[in-house]
């Protein structure tokens, strides 16, 4: 494996003027989270330990698909993934796709955590989601990133109709 792939929409992708960065308020903030008795997510055998750690943040990342906001953002080894992502299944009808280099990123510093050596039973196991830290815990360095691709839906799976028309 050369390469991670990350999915964004057309509207995040202006949010954040092209960057990949985390979307959350812990943007900045180390990666290693806390976990203690009685948290939702310390469920026997999820794979998360008692205080601090990367193993915490990792399985909390991906979690139900939830959202749980950490320093690190979401890509795959697998590009259609990727688009399923930015075309947010079929809802959104543009998006991007960004590919970057395991090699430059480990050059830039960027930490690498795939899910599935972390987590028990991964949210979404398709996606061999790995995960995104920035040395300084917000963007994914620029040097990083070898292609950014523009991608569109031509037929949205909401309003679609193949008569033309709605009626």
């Amino acid at each position: 494996m050369s390469y991670l792939f990350r999915g964004v929409n057309e509207e995040l992708y202006n949010l954040l003027n092209g960057k990949i960065q985390p979307k959350s308020e812990k943007s900045g903030l180390e990666f290693p989270s806390y976990v203690c008795a009685g948290d939702p997510h310390a469920v026997c055998g999820s794979g998360v330990v008692a205080g601090k750690s990367i193993n915490n943040t990792v399985i909390l990342h991906q979690w139900n698909q939830e959202g749980y906001p950490t320093s690190g953002v979401s890509t795959s080894p697998i590009k259609e993934r990727a688009r399923f992502y930015a075309l947010e299944g079929g809802k959104r009808s543009k998006g991007y796709i960004y590919t970057l280099s395991i090699d430059l990123l480990k050059k830039c510093n960027v930490a690498i955590y795939r899910v599935k050596d972390f987590a028990t039973y991964p949210a979404v196991p398709e996606d061999d989601e790995h995960i995104l830290v920035a040395n300084n815990f917000q963007e994914i360095p620029i040097a990083a990133i070898v292609t950014i691709e523009f991608i569109e839906n031509d037929i949205l799976s909401c309003s679609h109709f193949p008569s033309g028309n709605a009626d």
